[in-house]
C-alpha cells in the first residue's frame, strides 16, 4: 500500500493516507450500491460510489453524518466534501492504525445518519421557534 501524500503538493494532513480499493456497500433509501473506499488514515478516509447521482444528491447538505459498519464495530465520520462521484470523510475520532488495516481490508456497510428535521414535533426542534405571546398574571 503506498502512501497518497505528497508534502510538494502543499498537503498538510495530520495523517498519511494509504491506497486501497476495499469494496463496501452503501445502503441509501432501502437500496444498495457498491462505494470503494480509494484511499484511508487515522483521520479520514475517500471514497467513490458506483451510483455517484443518487449518492451526490443524498449527500446534501453538507457536511452530512455517516456510519461505518462491520461484524465487529460501527464508526462514525463525517462527509466533509463530495464531488464527481466522489466523497472525503473525516473520522469523529482518529483511528488506532489496527483499525485502519480493518477499514482498509474489510467489507463495511455505509450508511447516512438522517437528517434532523428542524420542524418535528420533538422537543429540540421547538425550541428556536418563536413562542405566541402569553399574558403572564404577576404572582399573587
Amino acid at each position: 500500500m503506498a502512501a497518497d501524500d505528497n508534502p510538494a503538493d502543499g498537503n498538510n494532513r495530520q495523517f498519511p493516507r494509504q491506497r486501497c480499493g476495499t469494496d463496501c456497500t452503501f445502503v441509501l433509501d432501502g437500496m444498495e450500491s457498491r462505494a470503494h473506499l480509494l484511499d484511508a488514515s487515522r483521520g479520514g478516509f475517500k471514497l467513490r460510489f458506483d451510483q455517484a447521482e443518487a449518492a451526490m444528491a443524498a449527500m446534501v447538505p453538507l457536511p452530512r453524518d455517516m456510519t461505518l459498519a462491520d461484524q465487529y464495530s460501527k464508526m462514525h465520520a463525517t462527509v466533509m466534501w463530495a464531488s464527481g462521484g466522489l466523497a472525503g470523510c473525516r473520522f469523529y475520532q482518529h483511528l488506532s492504525l489496527d483499525d485502519v488495516v480493518r477499514v482498509m481490508t474489510g467489507h463495511f456497510r455505509l450508511q447516512l445518519v438522517p437528517l434532523v428535521d428542524p420542524n418535528s414535533d420533538s422537543p429540540q426542534g421547538d425550541q428556536d421557534e418563536p413562542q405566541d405571546d402569553v399574558a403572564i398574571s404577576p404572582p399573587s
